[in-house]
């Protein structure tokens, strides 16, 4: 009997080490004050991986309150599309050092020939949010921590 609670104790030990160091899974909000949006602590959804990317928010019938941050391991020029994304989402691309490179609304999509969303210029970020987000979203950072996550992104 003694040894079953010291395992659940060391198990939830391991949990709280990885959310303590900042390894959460993708889909699952970054711990409070480590990102920031325009200076305020933000809590996106992360995309690391090229599936995670992919996948995106689709098929969600809502968008996080801080949307979802695609973080590229170099920089880009791709497009982003909607295709089976239920919400209009705005996009928000930045470069390798968090200042804003462009904006754009995008629309729902639920056909084969959806419209594709570029920047036309090279990014290492993107931040969907909510169409209705009010943040003027100019700046990510601090530079430390989207540097750390670049590192962390495939």
């Amino acid at each position: 009997m003694g040894a079953r609670p010291l395992r659940l104790s060391l198990s939830a030990l391991v949990v709280v080490a990885a959310l303590a160091t900042g390894l959460a899974p993708a889909g699952r909000a970054e711990p409070a004050g480590r990102l920031k949006l325009d200076g305020v602590a933000f809590s996106p959804e992360l995309a690391l991986t090229s599936a995670e990317r992919s996948l995106g928010l689709m098929n969600r019938r809502r968008a996080p309150v801080d949307g979802m941050l695609f973080v590229f391991p170099q920089d880009s020029t791709g497009g982003f599309w909607m295709k089976n994304t239920l919400v209009p989402l705005t996009i928000v691309f930045f470069d390798r050092d968090g200042k804003r490179v462009r904006k754009l609304s995008m629309t729902p999509c639920v056909t084969d020939s959806c419209r594709v969303y570029s920047p036309g210029r090279r990014y290492r970020f993107a931040l969907e949010l909510p169409v209705t987000d009010p943040r003027p979203a100019l700046r990510l950072g601090p530079f430390a921590e989207i540097r750390r996550l670049s590192r962390l992104s495939s």
